[in-house]
């Protein structure tokens, strides 16, 4: 549907029974933004912007920061070249400007390593939230906030925060640990209270079904929101007295939850829930002029080898198949190896028809890998699959459920040389066992395709997808 107003989304209001003294706790909420201060355009249309957003809030939920709570479910930074180069500074600037109240630590906040974190941290106005996240010795972590304790009307609202479970699978967090999100509520939820809060509600970057689970093992809590993040999921489900609710990606939509608060009783109700798709046709979008300001200067700080062009599209390449098989021949061209492996959840976006930037190639890769050369044996390559990944591979081609090397299948016995990014390595205990001394061969994953694009000069004449290898590789 095509609309000059952004779409609204299952819209619910209960009519209660309201005490003869509450307070109501206007909610807005969005999840992993990745960086994007710009929207995207799309045929006519414009999808989401942070500013778009504030523009919108400001005339449909008469959105004034003091009398909202703002939260943010997490993996704020991380996507565009703006937010690359920056390292997620120009993301907590907005989050600043737009009113957020708490942002949760999403896996992606640690690619820029704890010391990015930090720096993250000491930017924003605002707190980060990881209830969940343990040192070593099993305490409460140190590095951010567990908790916040928000207050309106004279009501104090108690925010719990969570990160993914399976943080350490993501991101690389040092001798950090993270606690069962239940048993983090359980503990945190009695402190809020004795500190005074009349409700409790729970921002994690959690996907939905995990979420849902949670709010069945908490029900006794007496939670009436639980939000996420991390799975990109756009949606809401009442689980027993809980609402849970996911609110996508990008800036392109968020969730306007109404809490009403019986401050005797010390109970909730979720009085009014909904949420926005952030859908417009791009003349009748709206853009706060602060936000706007913000974007342009930072986008002036990107120099001109950024904005420098590398290659032309006439009908635009996909991630799979055309980026993901230039991305892994790329490194087989400047690497002596047999098979190049990458998943493809690293790469974020598609290249649009036109011409490529190297900004738009970091918008792709915008990770900080770097490429390392390990030796395995054919089995060791056949059993590798990280769990929650799909790889894809250079040299080699799946059928049948088969990795074939020279149209034969693997030699369990032979050793091949495997190129593959940093993060996968560190992150699997197969592959550390398979190869304990791997060789660095290119501090930068994207430096071979900008050799290879450097190479094979394209244009609109010579365009990359004449060049580029764009047929599938598993049957």
């Amino acid at each position: 549907m095509v609309s000059h107003r952004p779409r609204i989304i299952g819209i619910l209001v209960f009519l209660l029974a309201v005490p003869l003294w509450s307070a109501t706790i206007r909610i807005l909420a969005t999840g992993d933004m990745h960086g994007w201060l710009e929207p995207q355009r799309i045929d006519g249309q414009v999808y989401g912007g942070p500013g778009q957003m504030l523009a919108y809030w400001k005339t449909a939920e008469q959105y004034v920061p003091k009398k909202f709570l703002v939260i943010s479910c997490g993996d704020i930074a991380t996507g565009p070249m703006l937010s690359v180069t920056f390292k997620g500074q120009p993301a907590v600037e907005m989050m600043n400007l737009m009113g957020y109240d708490l942002s949760v630590v999403g896996n992606h906040e640690f690619d820029y390593g704890i010391e990015g974190l930090a720096n993250m941290a000491r930017w924003a106005n605002f707190p980060f939230l990881a209830g969940n996240l343990r040192n070593a010795d099993e305490t409460l972590n140190t590095l951010v906030a567990s908790t916040l304790l928000y207050e309106e009307q004279g009501v104090k609202v108690g925010v719990i925060g969570l990160t993914v479970k399976e943080l350490a699978r993501y991101a690389q967090i040092g001798a950090l640990k993270t606690d069962d999100y239940a048993h983090a509520v359980r503990a945190l939820a009695p402190r809020l209270r004795g500190r005074g809060a009349k409700v409790i509600i729970v921002a994690a970057h959690a996907e939905m079904a995990a979420l849902e689970q949670l709010a069945q093992e908490i029900a006794d809590l007496n939670i009436p929101l639980i939000l996420g993040g991390h799975s990109h999921e756009f949606g809401q489900k009442m689980v027993g007295n809980t609402w849970v609710m996911h609110n996508g990606e990008w800036w392109k939509g968020y969730g306007r939850v109404d809490l009403e608060v019986n401050p005797e009783q010390g109970t909730a109700q979720v009085r009014t829930i909904k949420q926005v798709w952030l859908r417009q046709e791009a003349a009748g979008a709206k853009t706060d002029p602060r936000a706007a300001a913000l974007i342009a200067a930072w986008t002036k700080r990107l120099s001109a080898e950024d904005r420098e062009v590398i290659g032309y599209t006439a009908t635009g390449l996909t991630r799979r198949w055309g980026i993901a098989n230039l991305v892994v021949d790329s490194w087989l061209a400047s690497h002596a190896a047999d098979v190049a492996v990458v998943n493809l959840g690293g790469l974020r976006q598609d290249f649009a028809p036109g011409p490529i930037r190297r900004l738009d190639l970091t918008g792709v890769m915008p990770f900080n890998n770097a490429l390392v050369r390990l030796q395995l044996t054919g089995k060791q390559l056949a059993d590798y699959q990280p769990p929650g990944e799909t790889l894809h591979y250079g040299g080699v081609r799946q059928q049948g459920g088969q990795l074939l090397f020279a149209g034969q299948p693997l030699d369990p016995a032979r050793t091949y040389r495997v190129l593959t990014i940093d993060f996968l390595y560190n992150t699997s205990p197969h592959l550390k066992a398979a190869d304990p001394h791997p060789e660095r061969v290119d501090d930068q994953w994207r430096t071979p395709v900008l050799q290879w694009l450097a190479a094979h000069r394209t244009d609109e004449k010579k365009t990359l997808e004449s060049l580029a290898d764009l047929r599938p590789r598993s049957e």
